[in-house]
Formats: C-alpha cells, sequence, structure tokens
C-alpha cells in the first residue's frame, strides 16, 4: 500500500471518501478554494428566500435542527432564530456518554433562544448496537451516527414538520465526490447511508447479528423512506452551503451567547472546541487513528492549514505529537458501557489495526511505555 499525505493539507490517501487530483491535491483542498470563491451574499438571499415560504402558524414548529451541545449546534440556532426568524424545535439524540459541558451548552441554548427540544434518552438497546458497532467495524460511535440523522427526520414525519437545518457540508472536511462537494444543499438518505459513518452498514445488518434485537428495538436507527418524505414535503438542509462556515469564525460568534469550550485540550488533538458534548468520543477517533493512519489532530491541523492559520511546519509537529495518542479519561466508564475488559480492548485494536503503517515484532505490535503504537517509518516520511 502506497501512503501519501496531500502536498497542500496533510491528509492521508486512506482517509475514507477522500479523493485525489492527479497532483496529490486532496478534494478537501480543492473544494475550500471553490468554497471561498462562493458569492455567500447571493447564497443568503438563497436561503431567506426558502425559510420565507415557511407557513408560521402559531400551534406549530417552522423547522427541525438537531443539536448536540457542539459548537455547530449554537450557531444554528442562532441562523435559524435571528436571520430566519423561524421558531424551531431543537432534538437531540443523546450521546453514547453525556459531558457536563455538553448538557451545560444544550441548557444555555434553550434557555438563550428560547427554544423547547426534545431529548431521546437511549434504550438499553444502543449499547448492545455500541458493541456490535465495536466488534463488527471498530466503531462504537456506529449507533450515535446514525441515530443523529435517522432520528430527528422521524421526528420531522411525526410532528409534520417540512424543514430540517444541519449544519458544517461535508466538503470540508472532505467527504465525498465532487459533484456531491458543490451541490451540497441538501441532506439526503444517500448521504446518510454512504458518507455518515455507516461503514457500508444499514442497521438492519447489524441487527441480523444479534437476535436478541427486533426491528421495532431499532425505529430510531431507520431513515424514513423517499416516498415518506416526498409525501408531506419534507426536506433536510445543510446551513453550511448558505453560510460561510469556518469553526474558528463561528465560535467567536456563538459565546456571545453563552457556549462554553474545556479548559484543557481533547486527547489526541491539540484544540478544546470539539467533541465536547461525549466523553468517549477520543476512542472513537483513536480507533479512526489505528484504522487509516490520522485521527483528530490531523483533522485540526489540516483544517487550519487550508485556511492558513497554520504553517506546514507547525500542522506536521501537531500531528506528529498528538494523533498518535491512546486516549485515557473515562476509561472504566467505556469498558463498563460495552461490558469488556482491558485485555479486550486491547485485543480489539489489534484485530483492525493497519498493519502497514504499524509496526511490529514477532507478529505483535509494538508498544510504548504509555501505550501508545510504534509507526512504520514512512508514517513520518510521508509530510512533505
Amino acid at each position: 500500500m502506497e501512503f501519501y499525505r496531500c502536498k497542500n493539507c496533510f491528509f492521508p490517501n486512506t482517509k475514507p471518501d477522500l479523493y485525489f487530483d492527479d497532483d496529490k491535491v486532496c478534494y478537501a483542498c480543492k473544494f475550500t478554494d471553490y468554497y471561498n470563491d462562493i458569492d455567500f451574499e447571493k447564497r443568503l438571499s438563497e436561503f431567506k428566500e426558502l425559510t420565507s415560504k415557511v407557513e408560521k402558524k402559531s400551534n406549530k414548529y417552522d423547522c427541525i435542527i438537531p443539536v448536540s451541545g457542539g459548537k455547530d449546534s449554537t450557531y444554528q440556532v442562532h441562523l435559524i432564530k435571528n436571520i430566519a426568524k423561524l421558531n424551531p424545535l431543537l432534538v437531540t439524540f443523546e450521546p453514547s456518554y453525556p459531558t457536563k459541558i455538553g448538557k451545560k451548552n444544550l441548557d444555555n441554548l434553550v434557555n438563550t433562544f428560547n427554544c423547547d427540544l426534545v431529548y431521546f434518552k437511549k434504550s438499553p438497546v444502543y449499547r448492545k448496537l455500541a458493541r456490535l458497532g465495536f466488534d463488527v467495524v471498530g466503531d462504537h460511535e456506529w449507533p450515535n451516527h446514525v441515530g443523529i440523522y435517522c432520528w430527528p427526520m422521524q421526528m420531522a414525519l411525526n410532528f409534520d414538520i417540512n424543514l430540517t437545518f444541519y449544519g458544517e457540508v461535508g466538503g470540508k472536511i472532505g467527504l465525498g465526490r465532487w459533484d456531491r462537494m458543490i451541490e451540497e444543499k441538501k441532506v439526503t438518505r444517500e448521504d446518510v447511508e454512504q458518507y455518515i459513518g455507516m461503514n457500508g452498514y444499514r442497521i438492519t445488518d447489524m441487527i441480523a447479528m444479534d437476535k436478541s434485537i427486533t426491528i421495532n428495538d431499532v425505529i430510531p436507527y431507520i431513515y424514513p423512506s423517499e416516498d415518506q418524505l416526498k409525501i408531506k414535503n419534507i426536506e433536510a438542509y445543510n446551513l453550511g452551503y448558505f453560510f460561510n462556515w469556518d469553526f474558528q469564525e463561528l465560535i467567536k460568534i456563538i459565546k456571545d451567547y453563552g457556549w462554553i469550550s474545556s479548559n484543557e485540550r481533547t486527547e489526541g488533538t491539540f484544540g478544546n472546541w470539539e467533541d465536547l458534548d461525549c466523553g468517549f468520543m477520543t476512542y472513537h477517533q483513536y480507533f479512526k487513528f489505528i484504522k487509516y493512519g490520522y485521527g483528530r489532530a490531523t483533522d485540526h491541523a489540516s483544517y487550519e492549514l487550508r485556511h492558513g492559520r497554520l504553517s506546514k511546519k507547525e500542522a506536521k509537529e501537531l500531528i506528529i505529537k498528538y494523533d498518535n495518542e491512546l486516549p485515557k479519561k473515562n476509561f472504566r466508564e467505556f469498558k463498563e458501557f460495552l461490558n469488556i475488559i482491558e485485555k479486550y480492548f486491547f485485543d480489539t485494536i489489534d484485530r483492525f489495526v493497519n498493519t502497514e503503517l504499524f509496526k511490529s515484532l514477532n507478529g505483535k505490535l509494538i508498544r510504548k511505555w504509555d501505550g501508545n503504537l510504534e509507526l512504520q517509518d514512512h508514517w513520518y516520511d510521508s509530510f512533505e
């Protein structure tokens, strides 16, 4: 396997759904250049035209906004309340391990913007699905990725609400084909199944592996059919299509509304603004690293490179320093949640690790004193 990085931003060619041109420039970079040239004043007019058609009723919500307590949530509500002047229903699919910061930010959303919020409290089935995700695809967050997209659309059906608004467009982080990137106005069933972390599995595939789970147990994880949505004229849009979505800029805005970040950096990266709502996301990011050779530090450093806020030297140093950081926080709770022991955790790492990127000796992975894996030399040599 040839392992190389985008010559502009250091995203690796092992990143799922990321395309490169013949010059080894990734589509996240190409899309960022395209995105920076968009006439967002024209897009704002398009947004106002869309939202002005909402038939406002005193006994009905105007739209749905899926929220988590993260940075995007507050900005989404700000745009819908203050720019579109709509009355949204906020919906939250409970994280695997809710954090105090996430809860505070959710409460702040409700109180600051005077919104109603429906909170989906997971049944015990979620833990079974998380364990299946961990065992089958090396991702315990699999059911959460599914739920945060499927359940809000079911709420739209149940409440007969025509519009749902998500946040950032996937093109900013290199998700998908070029034709999809530049037309990423709507969120579709194809997007959810192909690009939003489902790893090629539908919920029906997962429950077939555990006979104790029935189809009625997983209703929140099933995306409505195209016919169901069409009959009620229900559509979902990415606000990042209409508004210039740069998380460093939006953080400046949402702090004025009371949004808070962590006082310390997140394990696996150098920032303190991401994955604040769930205490298990660092393990999701670590498994991404051992499977594909890039983690949260690469996500953040590459993003900052594309936006001109880091030099290549700075980005390289941050990626090398933090990408290969084995999480330790909430480890006891994580094991209890999945009903596993420590040995099983490390055995699962061994099962999913990309052996072409990590060193081994006599068939066993080489670990440093702190538990981090030894990377192959070509991982380091791939930085230009």
